[in-house]
């Protein structure tokens, strides 16, 4: 009768794989109109954040009522790093189209703008988390973020891997991307999430 206790680890794993793929599709659901994706990344961080604190009730209460207290907040901090990334992704393409065949200091612009790129993703690890804090002003938010990311570097270079993936996928292309698009339509970014709140919670 033990083998069958919901005590069993095997029940507990399949239990929190569950919980992962709810919160999942509610991620995704609330993320549809795009600009409330800051809210739906501040939930879905909460939600594991209670999980490991042991203060998870279920992944529709837990995250519903994450997504409403944060709404505001996370909304105004996503449209500036929202607006921020296209930027960098435009400066980076159209400075890479300068370069082919020319000459000229368009490579030092490349590397100047490549190192902003790296910052934007070392605060985006962050940004929301902090929010998660109580923190309610961008620039607080940013240089926080950007204070959070330098002195944990070892995690946030792991972070940043972990939220690249599906962009080195995209940029692949192929059978990769054909893969990954169902994994991350079902688990794939709470998964992410997971990961990131384990190493978040080293350093915040």
């Amino acid at each position: 009768m033990k083998k069958l206790s919901v005590d069993n680890p095997f029940f507990e794993f399949m239990g929190k794989l569950g919980d992962v793929l709810l919160l999942n599709i509610l991620f995704l659901v609330t993320s549809l109109p795009v600009v409330t994706v800051g809210a739906s990344l501040a939930a879905l961080y909460q939600s594991f954040g209670d999980m490991a604190e042991g203060e998870f009730i279920s992944a529709f209460r837990n995250f519903t009522r994450a997504w409403k207290k944060y709404l505001r907040t996370s909304t105004k901090a996503w449209i500036l790093v929202l607006l921020t990334g296209c930027l960098l992704v435009f400066d980076l393409t159209f400075v890479g189209g300068m370069r082919r065949g020319t000459q000229g200091p368009w490579g030092l612009i490349g590397i100047g703008i490549g190192c902003l790129a790296v910052i934007w993703e070392m605060i985006f690890c962050y940004i929301f988390p902090v929010i998660l804090k109580g923190e309610t002003q961008i620039r607080r938010m940013i240089r926080q973020s950007l204070f959070l990311a330098v002195r944990n570097f070892q995690y946030t270079f792991l972070m940043v891997v972990v939220n690249s993936i599906p962009v080195i996928c995209f940029v692949l292309g192929g059978d990769l991307l054909a893969a990954v698009i169902p994994l991350y339509l079902t688990n794939g970014f709470g998964l992410t999430a997971f990961v990131n709140t384990f190493f978040l919670r080293k350093c915040i």
